[in-house]
């Protein structure tokens, strides 16, 4: 094959695998919990006039999401040149996606296999995790902690077969990348970084090295100025990032804490300890579980390729060591080690071929066509995984048990054209967080759109005649309409908007 050939071949690839993690993103509107609260950050952002160092929601301080701002800076960015919608929020991720992709083609390009890096990428992207919400297709920090992760492993593993510092700090610099991403979530990767340094006798040889410390400084320069850039603009930052990423988060469940604006917390019982194990293998990365143990044929592959095996395997189960140790617990933590596991498992894929093929006569194992046999086979594993992949999607547009039941009422807001303006809605929420909402609450108000939220306990029973009330859960419209007659005005799918008429002729008992 002509390298022009492969060059083109490459590039389709890359756009093939993309296509699942593209396709529709605008689509779905923010989650309600983390991606909009990071959307109405950014946002707020953007609008601050040149206020970049500390993150806000609500025009206040966040000290609620600790998180350095790396991805908020990316998303403020996507605003300024997409405008505030959905699809701006998420292009970072997005972008993070690709460079995933080429961390995988890099690592089977050092192993001169670069079609095995293409097939890990092929395995990652038809994996349900991987693209559910809050990793590869929403603007949650999680697709942007694994390219930097996952840079880290590849690095490390170049390092240590070529011996070039400048992949080193190139490690080093990605560590830094993911602590100004997820804070102290990217440095869970670290150690497994050490013990595959000493597992192949590299570690003293390595920290003797000058290139060692100035890899060291890399990592900490951005992290560390941020840090202390943060903590002197609004003095408390620190003390907020400890509670909650460190003492909170590691040694309490925070799933249940109280969440702003809520009397409560989620109510939710305590998560097994087991919860991550059943949860990748179970459920985020099922499809493929079934071919995990043709990693074992590692140990006879060549010496590169059995290390990287190793590098692999040892941050998979060092990652699930350290998440299931933490007390709070959430699907999404698993991420990082899905790219890690696609390329383990394509490595097994490529091992079992590599036998299989000594097993065929010489005149068909070195004829021409059959260079084309392995592509053939990978091809043909991925095509049912890919049609699922886009499936899946179709569904997930609409999938309350996806994206949550609130995402109707950010539907109806992101696209109500309100017959004259200013105009005022009031909505009628289930749930007293309202991250949801409030990034299209900001945008609204450019458009004349002004909303009110209520909450079930904060529904007033003097609103006036005229009062325009948007409700789009059941439950919530049967106690609207115990105290209120009202005026259809509008439905969509799940959501009716109503105008209140004046109180209800025979009002009835509530609990």
């Amino acid at each position: 094959m002509s390298k022009k050939s492969e060059v083109l071949l490459t590039i389709l690839a890359f756009v093939l695998l993309t296509l699942p993690l593209a396709f529709d993103l605008g689509q779905v509107p923010l989650q309600t919990d983390d991606e909009a609260r990071q959307a109405v950050n950014a946002l707020e952002m953007l609008r601050s006039n040149g206020q970049w160092l500390v993150t806000t929601f609500n025009h206040q301080p966040d000290l609620w999401n600790t998180k350095p701002p790396l991805l908020i800076w990316l998303q403020a960015l996507s605003m300024h040149w997409l405008g505030p919608t959905a699809l701006a929020v998420r292009v970072p991720s997005l972008l993070a996606d690709v460079g995933i992709l080429g961390w995988l083609y890099l690592a089977g390009r050092r192993l001169g296999k670069p079609g095995i890096g293409l097939l890990a990428g092929g395995v990652l992207v038809t994996m349900g995790g991987f693209r559910s919400p809050h990793v590869a297709r929403s603007g949650d920090y999680d697709a942007l902690l694994c390219c930097w992760v996952l840079g880290q492993l590849v690095a490390t593993f170049i390092y240590v077969e070529t011996g070039r510092a400048r992949y080193l700090v190139l490690a080093a610099g990605t560590v830094g990348a993911a602590v100004l991403t997820k804070g102290v979530a990217g440095l869970l990767g670290v150690p497994s970084l050490a013990l595959y340094l000493l597992l192949e006798k590299k570690l003293w040889a390595t920290l003797r090295k000058p290139e060692c410390w100035l890899a060291v400084a890399t990592a900490l320069v951005g992290p560390v100025l941020f840090y202390a850039l943060r903590e002197h603009a609004l003095p408390g930052y620190l003390a907020a990032v400890w509670n909650n990423e460190l003492g909170g988060r590691f040694a309490h469940d925070l799933i249940n804490e109280v969440l702003p604006g809520c009397p409560t917390g989620t109510g939710l019982p305590p998560i097994s300890t087991l919860f991550y194990v059943r949860d990748f293998f179970g459920y985020q990365c099922q499809l493929w579980v079934p071919f995990l143990p043709l990693a074992g044929l590692l140990v006879f592959a060549p010496p590169p390729v059995r290390r990287l095996g190793v590098l692999l395997s040892v941050f998979i189960i060092s990652w699930m060591l350290l998440i299931t140790l933490s007390k709070t617990k959430h699907y999404w933590y698993v991420a990082p080690m899905m790219p890690a596991l696609a390329l383990l498992i394509a490595l097994g894929m490529g091992a079992a071929y590599g036998h299989v093929r000594t097993w065929l006569p010489a005149t068909i194992r070195y004829a021409r066509w059959s260079q084309l046999l392995g592509g053939a086979l990978a091809i043909a594993l991925l095509v049912l995984p890919y049609g699922r992949a886009f499936y899946w999607l179709l569904l997930e547009r609409q999938s309350t048990m996806v994206w949550g039941s609130e995402h109707a009422y950010s539907t109806y807001v992101r696209d109500y054209q309100p017959a004259k303006t200013p105009a005022h809605l009031l909505i009628y929420y289930p749930n007293c967080y309202i991250g949801g909402l409030q990034f299209y609450q900001e945008v609204s108000v450019s458009r004349g759109l002004l909303l009110q939220t209520y909450s079930p306990s904060e529904l007033p029973l003097t609103l006036a005649p005229g009062a325009q009330v948007l409700v789009c859960m059941p439950d919530l419209r049967a106690r609207l309409l115990q105290h209120y007659a009202v005026r259809l005005v509008d439905q969509r799918e799940s959501c009716t908007l109503y105008e209140v008429t004046g109180p209800a002729a025979e009002p009835l008992a509530t609990n």
